[in-house]
């Protein structure tokens, strides 16, 4: 009588999407197997079911992310409570994307001369004369960030604009005190609505990834991991380099918490980032855990996290820096130290502002490859596998959300380590 008194405990959200992960590698596998996309019964019917089950997924997403991230910063902006704070945390979360993004992209350097992954693959002759661009339209790249016209960024959900025109509404507002009591009231209604939807969309999740997972398995199979394993794990070493060593030392240092027990609460993020190659789908996740698992601040999270979402790449930014030098050895290209460095200048800023969705650093490597001077033929060669790189670039970038949340709370005074440190903080909510 007594067990049957115990309430059933559902099976947590990271476990779900786990099982629909392997589900999907195990079932994508054996459809490679029985002829994969050159079975007409497979690539007619089995596939294109899959990968509606995968694309129904991110299009949820999508149709929430723009109005999430628009309401979720004027709320924060507004929580806050006046422009000197929101100020200051401004400053300290820009400073650290553009600093880690840095990092990150050294990492990938180092580790990209260490390996060598494209040597032994040479395409083509030997390009003799490469030359490092400058810092391509510093100025427009600044004056970009300012929409203008806000429905027009709204519609085509460029992020970074809104994020800007967001925080510029939310100054306003602040402005005008307590007669704007009533708006404030209602922004955060509106925040709070978003955040039901996601709820309801959270649930599909696993099987828009068992699907995700299904088609990119049926159509590359183990052939996958034939003549670019070490690039892939070149670029797999160079984001978990900056995930477990890089991330660790910032938690210690600025944060002042364990290391293992952020990653015992951030791993559900992780998961959900890495299945669906999408910032976006663990952005929701991650506002539920910074503030209820890890104890950090509810204003600072929803400032920190929906702006985190598009403007901190580490993940990709560590890509940036193997696949430019892969093609460069390729061919049979040496970039010196100095081109090295513009190159890791030129990766990170050119991060800033990538759309939380997948493939998008597939174009951006493009166009590094252009301003480097390199040949685009190596692009076709990487665009192949991209799906299977960008799960942890997506993974290392939603992470570095977290711990830049963590730490910015800590640096303010705002971060409750009591809630941190209990390894069941959060656990009755996510439940």
């Amino acid at each position: 009588m007594e067990c049957a008194t115990k309430t059933k405990k559902s099976m947590p959200l990271y476990v779900k999407i786990f099982i629909g992960l392997g589900a999907g590698v195990v079932f994508g596998f054996v459809l490679n197997k029985i002829g994969g996309t050159d079975n007409a019964m497979i690539n007619g019917y089995v596939l294109p079911l899959l990968q509606f089950l995968g694309d129904l997924l991110v299009r949820l997403i999508k149709m929430v992310v723009v109005p999430l991230v628009f309401f979720s910063i004027i709320d924060a902006a507004l929580s806050l409570g006046d422009i000197k704070k929101l100020a200051n945390v401004g400053v300290k979360t820009i400073v650290w994307f553009l600093a880690t993004g840095m990092i990150s992209a050294t990492i990938g350097l180092i580790f990209t001369n260490l390996i060598q992954p494209g040597k032994g693959l040479q395409l083509g002759t030997a390009v003799s004369n490469v030359e490092a661009k400058e810092l391509p339209g510093f100025y427009a790249t600044l004056l970009d960030l300012l929409p203008s016209n806000p429905f027009d960024s709204l519609a085509s959900g460029s992020m970074m604009q809104i994020i800007v025109f967001s925080l510029f509404l939310g100054f306003a507002i602040i402005m005008i005190g307590d007669r704007a009591q009533s708006l404030k009231d209602g922004i955060h209604l509106l925040s709070e609505a978003m955040f039901n939807i996601i709820n309801m969309i959270v649930g599909f999740t696993p099987i828009g990834v068992f699907g995700l997972m299904s088609v990119t398995m049926a159509k590359y199979g183990t052939a996958i991991f034939g003549p670019v394993l070490k690039f892939i794990l070149t670029d797999y070493i160079s984001s978990i380099t900056m995930s477990v060593v890089v991330y660790s030392i910032l938690l210690t240092v600025f944060a002042r918490v364990s290391p293992l027990m952020f990653w015992k609460k951030a791993f559900e993020s992780w998961i959900i980032a890495f299945s669906t190659c999408t910032s976006s789908a663990a952005l929701p996740v991650s506002m539920k855990i910074a503030p209820k698992k890890m104890g950090a601040s509810s204003d600072i999270s929803n400032f920190v996290l929906p702006f985190g979402c598009t403007a901190q790449m580490n993940g990709t930014c560590a890509y940036f820096g193997v696949v430019i030098l892969f093609a460069a050895q390729l061919y049979g290209v040496q970039l010196s130290i100095q081109q090295q460095v513009m190159l890791v200048i030129q990766a990170t800023f050119l991060s800033v502002g990538c759309a939380a969705t997948p493939q998008i650093g597939l174009i951006i490597s493009l166009t590094l490859m252009a301003q480097m001077g390199l040949p685009l033929d190596a692009y076709a060669l990487v665009a192949g596998i991209y799906r299977i790189v960008d799960q942890i670039h997506t993974a290392t970038n939603s992470v570095g959300d977290l711990v830049c949340t963590v730490c910015v709370s800590n640096m303010e005074g705002e971060l409750n380590h009591k809630v941190f440190n209990d390894p069941n903080a959060g656990v009755e909510e996510a439940a």
